[in-house]
């Protein structure tokens, strides 16, 4: 049958997916960079937040120039009623640089808070694709981007805002020591450019350890992840010692890594702090030399060590921007890699016609032959209401039919075919309205078991009986309102194992495929299991196995054997199939 039309123009094969509906294609730094600071008009509350903390720190830079003020208008001339107004003028920054903080603030976490939520969103997209990734990462991993990174990612806006707010308190000191002596003015503007020039020279080996940094967080995050997720068969394997050396050498690693980073960070920060503590030192030096030779008063001593104490903050700020846009830069590398992962899916699927227009496949058949991975498997159709077994002796073969079938990875042309239609010409999602295959390792998700079991439409009784769901609900405190936490870990593998057989049945693709459904089960929860895949008479069951107990409710059952078709389909006693499997 022929497939509905789809739209000729599509990205080449192994290229990234394109970006959501009116979101840039974010491919470099600059791009990602760009999208935190512009995407969905984000500029104005930028705007906002650099205004604010602007305003916020020329007006704490007024403040010592104020009391300067107090003190040669007030103060030394003990004139009361000149020291009520400027003190009521103090009064009146200290507001204005309140309110200004606030606003600032606000504006800068709302535009922080939207931009990682919509690098979490791209990261999402990217890792749900139809098209899949080339580069399967580990859980852990792909956790650490879409936190972690996106959120330090994000955090230029901070860094934006911040240091414009530092650059107004360095502007309005140097102005202001300008107006008081024009040496020392002419100090600040010029030390204030090289002390950037020499930190951000410092910063580019900082670079390339917080880089590491976060690669080596990542894949020790990622080891845990998978180390938790298989403890029980860890243990069941007497495994956990090599486990856990192996956790250790990924984590000290990581350690090694973090140390490095944070000891040039420290170098980093004293170098900065030295520079600052040098800079207020000598300007205190010459401030005091020029008020004890009289071209300068009191008060103007007092604004110019109060400017040259308010400007060390500002200006150490300043000099952290090359180690914090290092570290931004570094996440965003590792984002970018992400997003720009190849696929393992061609877009360019090819439209086929062999009957009525607009018409799709029912799904009411399909046949599989062909090589997966080092095995090849003789033709083999499995029909609406029957249920069919694949022998494939390596688990690894297994697996990559199995996928293949799931369509996470590309189909060789010809090898899958669904009521006449060649799986291969179908897009992923296509495909997948199709045929439903299960990874053999599917998790369960930490939310109820009737979620788990059937989100969008009621249980199915037959489904519940047939995977054994019913036995394990007995056990549990609310039954199907049980709610599952941490992927079902409090299960024991037979009962995880049975709810996402039970989740599978109640898929409704018309071709359902199992891929060793019941190895963590007892051989009688097996034999009932097996009896109850019989009773499927809606829908075409494919069952890949080594499992006796199963083959020997198939109807029909092929063997695969290394680099060539090793079986031949089976239509006669359960016995011969036993035998077949045992040859």
């Amino acid at each position: 049958m022929p497939l509905r039309p789809r739209p000729a123009a599509r990205p080449e094969p192994g290229s990234p997916p394109p970006p959501a509906a009116g979101d840039a294609a974010p491919t470099t730094v600059g791009g990602i960079f760009r999208l935190v600071l512009a995407g969905d008009r984000r500029w104005l509350l930028l705007t906002a937040g650099a205004s604010g903390f602007m305003v916020h720190q020329v007006a704490e830079a007024l403040v010592p120039v104020l009391i300067g003020v107090v003190v040669d208008r007030a103060i030394m001339p003990r004139d009361g009623a000149a020291l009520g107004l400027w003190l009521g003028v103090l009064a009146a920054v200290f507001l204005v640089l309140t309110m200004a903080w606030r606003i600032g603030m606000r504006s800068t976490v709302r535009a922080f808070s939207f931009a990682a939520h919509d690098l979490r969103q791209l990261t999402v997209a990217r890792v749900l694709d139809q098209r899949g990734m080339a580069h399967r990462r580990a859980a852990g991993e792909t956790l650490t981007i879409a936190s972690s990174d996106t959120n330090r990612v994000a955090g230029i806006a901070w860094l934006v805002t911040g240091q414009l707010g530092a650059l107004a308190a360095i502007g309005t000191t140097a102005v202001s020591l300008l107006l008081v002596s024009v040496p020392l003015g002419v100090a600040v503007l010029v030390a204030t450019p090289v002390m950037l020039l020499v930190m951000h020279r410092l910063s580019v080996p900082l670079e390339a350890r917080s880089e590491a940094e976060q690669e080596t967080a990542a894949r020790a995050g990622g080891l845990a992840t998978d180390l938790v997720t298989g403890l029980r068969v860890l243990k069941g394997l007497g495994a956990e010692q090599a486990a856990s050396d192996r956790y250790r050498r990924a984590s000290r690693g990581s350690l090694a890594a973090a140390l490095r980073a944070v000891r040039s960070r420290a170098a980093y920060q004293a170098v900065s702090e030295v520079l600052s503590v040098v800079f207020l030192a000598v300007v205190a030096l010459f401030a005091g030399r020029m008020a004890l030779a009289g071209q300068i008063t009191v008060g103007e001593l007092v604004a110019v060590v109060g400017l040259a104490q308010f400007v060390q903050e500002p200006m150490s700020r300043t000099g952290f921007l090359g180690v914090e846009l290092a570290q931004k830069r570094a996440s965003a590398r590792r984002l970018l890699r992400l997003l720009g992962e190849p696929t393992v899916h061609s877009s360019a699927a090819r439209p086929v016609h062999t009957g009525a227009a607009g018409a799709t496949p029912s799904g009411g058949s399909m046949t599989v032959a062909g090589t997966f991975g080092g095995s090849a498997l003789g033709p083999v159709t499995v029909r609406r209401g029957q249920v069919v077994g694949i022998v494939l002796p390596d688990a690894g073969d297994a697996a990559a039919l199995v996928d293949v079938l799931g369509c996470r990875a590309p189909a060789p042309p010809g090898a899958v075919v669904v009521d006449g239609t060649d799986l291969s010409t179908l897009d992923p999602a296509t495909g997948r309205t199709l045929v439903f295959a299960a990874r053999h390792d599917a998790s369960l998700f930490s939310t109820t078991v009737r979620d788990n079991l059937a989100p969008d439409g009621p249980l199915d009784p037959r489904a519940l009986d047939a995977s054994g769901t019913t036995e394990v609900l007995g056990h549990l405190p609310d039954g199907l309102d049980t709610h599952l936490t941490g992927r079902g870990q409090h299960l024991s593998g037979g009962q995880r194992q049975r709810l996402v057989l039970g989740r599978a049945l109640h898929r409704p693709e018309p071709v359902l495929v199992l891929h060793d459904p019941t190895t963590a089960v007892d051989t009688v929860t097996e034999a009932r299991i097996a009896a109850g895949l019989r009773d499927l008479p809606d829908r075409a069951l494919l069952l890949v196995t080594t499992s006796p107990t199963l083959l020997a409710v198939c109807d029909h059952v092929v063997v695969a054997v290394s680099g060539a078709a090793g079986g031949t389909g089976l239509d006669g006693s359960s016995d011969a199939d036993v035998e077949l499997v045992a040859s």
